[in-house]
């Protein structure tokens, strides 16, 4: 039926009116007969209202004429037909995509060998995260061709288990999902939205329902921690001297014993003969020592993105992930790049190549802890990470991409690898809370945040780099969903299940 025409004509609908007289309003009337259009409703349900039949048996037919002449061009008619026509697009989209793709559904078979196909190597536009008429048809409808047109993945066996297998099975679910149901809530589905661009997401007890339901919960947690065998140093740790040392340095500060400016030229002294990654992270706690405040700031709410990132976190990040003699910067930018498309990261780590940036080793998604910042927010900067990540490492021909979410004062850390045929590891390697003042850096810089940031660092630079050889990575890689962001629903709900943790 065209959204632009009423279900009912007749005089039933003033029978109806009248009925239901007590609680009548011109809302329920639209909704009731399937309204499409602000003019024929309002034309129609004002006639009704002046008719002789309706005054004679509705007593209080002044005071619902009055209400509708006040409904009619307000703000709250405005904003109700904004919502409506979003309602209606949504029903005649699922029934031009019933049409279109049944055929499809119909083809796909029971066989979980076969895997989603080739998409077309496009970007998405995320536009507020609304989604899009023609973006939801055609992100459908590439999900259903997919399926069909794809050959099976390379066997990958894990403890006796093919995991290419279950994660085409994955998609194939999670295909299923998107044509019965259409649109998916991103904080409950944001493993399966990364899985349609081929992103395996792996966080430590974090999995999804759907994930423990096809792999099992043994294998996730095996899994993860081969993955993290296979990629990170363990052994990352800084002698019991040095450590000692600077925990008294530390203490001096809090203490004030010592005047600042001596301290920091203790602290870099300390720094001889030890490791790169150890003397960077020597330089980031003397970095933070001059931007930190003194106190922890009382009022969350007068700290911006920008000053949050620049001033608790730049510190000991650039001074890990950066390093002007080897062309290579982090970059507080907010600023499109070849890989992310139209989108903005909130941060870059950039190669220089001569006099221009060149290209990304890694991204940063940065949010106030703000009560209006929910999961629904958190879950689309990762999802924006994954797919930044994933497409730096098509683009650039990379081991591996890192990625960093901060909400608030806490950063988790990810690295995404193209593992295996058509299937990019996504893997949380750390997380940890910063300092918010100068008393807080005191209690920060234990073995504990050492390691991890040390291991967090020396990964990004023994891995974070083109490839060698890359004739038999090319056949592993697999394109970007075009359309992954016109497949999430726009609602948010506090109290909807998410299985990641967000601090």
């Amino acid at each position: 039926m065209s959204s632009h025409k009423k279900q009912k004509i007749s005089g039933s609908d003033l029978e109806w009116c009248i009925s239901n007289a007590n609680t009548l309003s011109i809302e329920n009337f639209i909704e009731n007969f399937n309204y499409g259009d602000k003019s024929s409703a309002n034309k129609r349900y004002s006639a009704i209202l002046r008719t002789k039949c309706f005054k004679s048996r509705v007593p209080n037919f002044n005071s619902l004429l009055e209400q509708f002449k006040e409904w009619q061009k307000s703000q709250r008619e405005r904003s109700y037909w904004d919502n409506r026509n979003q309602v209606l697009a949504r029903e005649s989209a699922e029934a031009r995509i019933r049409v279109a793709a049944i055929g499809a559904v119909e083809r796909l078979g029971v066989e979980e060998g076969n895997q989603i196909g080739t998409v077309q190597d496009e970007r998405a536009t995320e536009e507020d995260h609304q989604t899009d008429t023609g973006e939801l048809v055609f992100a459908i409808a590439t999900n259903t061709e997919n399926t069909e047109n794809n050959t099976r993945l390379i066997p990958w066996m894990f403890q006796d288990t093919n995991i290419a297998d279950l994660f085409t099975k994955l998609q194939k679910t999670v295909i299923r999902m998107t044509i019965n149901n259409r649109l998916l809530f991103i904080e409950s589905s944001i493993h399966e939205l990364l899985s349609l661009s081929n992103i395996l997401l792996l966080c430590t007890s974090q999995h999804s329902p759907l994930y423990i339901d096809i792999f099992s919960e043994d294998i996730l947690v095996g899994l993860n921690k081969q993955m993290l065998l296979e990629c990170i140093d363990f052994e990352q740790d800084i002698s019991d001297d040095v450590y000692i040392r600077l925990t008294r340095l530390m203490n001096d500060m809090d203490k004030n014993i010592k005047s600042k400016d001596d301290l920091e030229i203790d602290i870099l002294l300390l720094g001889r003969g030890l490791t790169s990654p150890q003397k960077s992270l020597l330089r980031g706690i003397v970095a933070a020592m001059r931007k930190l405040p003194l106190l922890a700031i009382k009022t969350k709410n007068s700290i911006g993105e920008y000053e949050l990132f620049t001033m608790y976190f730049d510190p000991i990040l650039s001074s890990l992930l950066s390093d002007p003699d080897r062309n290579v910067l982090l970059r507080w930018s907010n600023i499109t790049s070849e890989e992310s498309g139209s989108l903005r990261p909130d941060a870059t780590i950039s190669k220089i190549h001569q006099r221009d940036f060149g290209p990304s080793f890694g991204f940063g998604e940065v949010k106030v802890a703000y009560t209006s910042t929910d999961n629904h927010a958190l879950c689309h900067d990762l999802l924006r990470l994954g797919v930044f990540s994933k497409d730096t490492i098509d683009i650039n021909k990379l081991q591996a991409a890192l990625t960093f979410q901060i909400h608030g004062f806490h950063v988790t850390f990810f690295l995404t690898r193209l593992r295996h045929d058509g299937m990019y590891i996504m893997q949380e390697i750390g997380d940890l809370t910063f300092p918010r003042s100068l008393e807080e850096l005191v209690s920060f810089v234990n073995l504990k945040n050492i390691r991890t940031l040390l291991i967090i660092s020396e990964a990004f630079w023994r891995l974070c780099r083109p490839l060698s050889d890359s004739e038999s990575w090319e056949a592993k890689r697999r394109p970007t969903h075009p359309g992954i962001y016109s497949l999430i629903d726009s609602s948010k709900n506090r109290h909807r299940y998410c299985s990641l943790r967000f601090e």
